[in-house]
């Protein structure tokens, strides 16, 4: 459950980077900052989610490197690569026009159930922010978060956090 928390900020980052082309988004060090709004878990006691979101808004902002390849559609393989799935749809997701608009469905790793994120916001060349949510339904645990989600091109990525992007 907290691998699924973790790994919505840097999926968050990357996914407003999905679709067709970057429209002038820059490639470079990103640093994003996710605030949990809402953490809902039906077989959980409220303390425990208080708990957890409490949490997931005490961590750090999330630093990542986005190269020129990266910012031109990173997210499938991102998902794909990580905590969330192996088999994922991305649907009409669009990345134009300083308009964030992406839907992901994914299957899980382990076991029954799917992952959907919705990530509605906006974005220039250096800065994004979005609103986020994300279900999972179907697996031994169903859940729904929300949260908000700033981002700022904060400068070139340092040559070792390249290598590993």
């Amino acid at each position: 459950m907290q691998k699924f928390l973790i790994a919505v900020a840097p999926l968050a980052l990357l996914s407003a980077c999905s679709g067709g082309g970057s429209d002038g988004l820059q490639a470079g060090e990103w640093t994003m900052t996710t605030q949990m709004t809402e953490i809902d878990i039906p077989s959980v006691p409220e303390e425990m989610v208080a708990q957890m979101r409490e949490q997931a808004n005490a961590q750090p902002p999330n630093t990542i490197c986005l190269s020129d390849e990266d910012v031109t559609n990173p997210v499938e393989a991102m998902f794909m690569e990580g905590d969330m799935g192996e088999d994922c749809d991305f649907g009409e997701s669009a990345f134009e026009g300083g308009v964030i608009n992406v839907d992901a469905t994914c299957q899980a790793t382990e076991g029954p159930g799917t992952t959907t994120f919705s990530m509605q916001g906006s974005y220039t060349a250096t800065s994004m922010e979005a609103e986020i949510t994300g279900n999972v339904e179907g697996g031994p645990m169903e859940m729904r978060i929300a949260s908000t989600m700033t981002a700022e091109r904060s400068g070139d990525c340092e040559a070792e956090t390249q290598a590993d992007s």
